[in-house]
Order: C-alpha cells, then structure tokens, then sequence
C-alpha cells in the first residue's frame, strides 16, 4: 500500500507566497534546453498544489509546462533573502487566467514594489519587471528545498517521493 502524501504547502509557507517575493519558473524542452520566467503571482490550492502565474507571452515556459513536465519554481523574499525551491509535475499547463488571478497578480506587484526600497530599487522601477498578461499554471509539489543563503543552502526540507 502506497504512503499518504505529506502536506508539503503548509500555513508558513502559504503565507510566505504573500510576502515581498521574487519567484521564477524553471523548466527545459524535450531537448533538455533550460527557461528561466519571472512568476507574476502564485498561492497553495491545497498542502500539494501551487498555482502560479506567468507572462502570457513566456513562449517557452508555456511550451515546456505542459502536463506530466517536471518543473521547479524558486520563490525568495527580497527583504532577508529567505527562498524555497518547490519542484513537481504540472497537472494544467498554461490556461486562462481567472479573476482570482488578477486580484493574486496585482497583490504580488503591490507588496513587491512597496518592500523594493529596501533593497534600493524603485517602486516605479520595480513595477516594470511584471506584467498583468498572465496565464495560470498548477502543479502538484513533491519536493521542497531551503535555498536561502548560507550553510542550510540546497537542503532538502520535505518530499513525498
């Protein structure tokens, strides 16, 4: 008898998904040929899904997150550095975006350009690196990583494979 999953997404973590962050969609092509996409907003669905948003012209990504894709996405807070790696499979690539996603998009943009001063950037500056164009992605997350800076770099946190 298989295990039950592990609650990978918890209430921290949920929460940490609202603060100041920066978060990037990483993935390759069947030809193992890597993107990097700035992620424009993201939230737990449950304690194993996340749903993220992406720039509706991010080509790549929307070619490379199609169902049964491994991908990972980093999500670091620009006040003190604090990142998590989530890695898993996406359930539902690129599709319409809902009005929950913009309200999601709009937060993420706001608490970012608001704690940009505090790592010398602009809040006019900061608000050029986004864009409302999105498309929502969902994945189940299997792994967690602490990517934070420092000796605990690269530990695994939880997984459920």
């Amino acid at each position: 008898m298989a295990a039950a999953p592990r609650d990978l997404i918890d209430d921290d973590l949920s929460e940490f998904f609202r603060a100041p962050v920066s978060a990037i969609l990483g993935s390759v092509d069947p030809m193992n040929v890597p993107d990097a996409t700035r992620v424009v907003g993201l939230a737990a669905m449950s304690r194993q899904r996340l749903r993220i948003l992406v720039p509706s012209e991010a080509r790549a990504a929307h070619a490379n997150a199609q169902p049964g894709a491994r991908v990972a996405v980093l999500v670091t807070d620009i006040t003190n550095y604090r990142s998590i790696q989530l890695k898993g499979t996406v359930v539902t690539g690129p599709h319409e975006r809902t009005a929950g996603d913009m309200a999601l998009v709009h937060h993420h943009i706001d608490t970012f350009c608001e704690a940009s001063p505090k790592v010398g950037l602009t809040p006019t500056g900061s608000a050029r690196l986004f864009t409302t164009d999105v498309v929502a992605i969902v994945l189940d997350v299997d792994d967690l990583y602490d990517q934070t800076p420092g000796p605990g770099a690269g530990r695994r946190i939880v997984a459920n494979r």
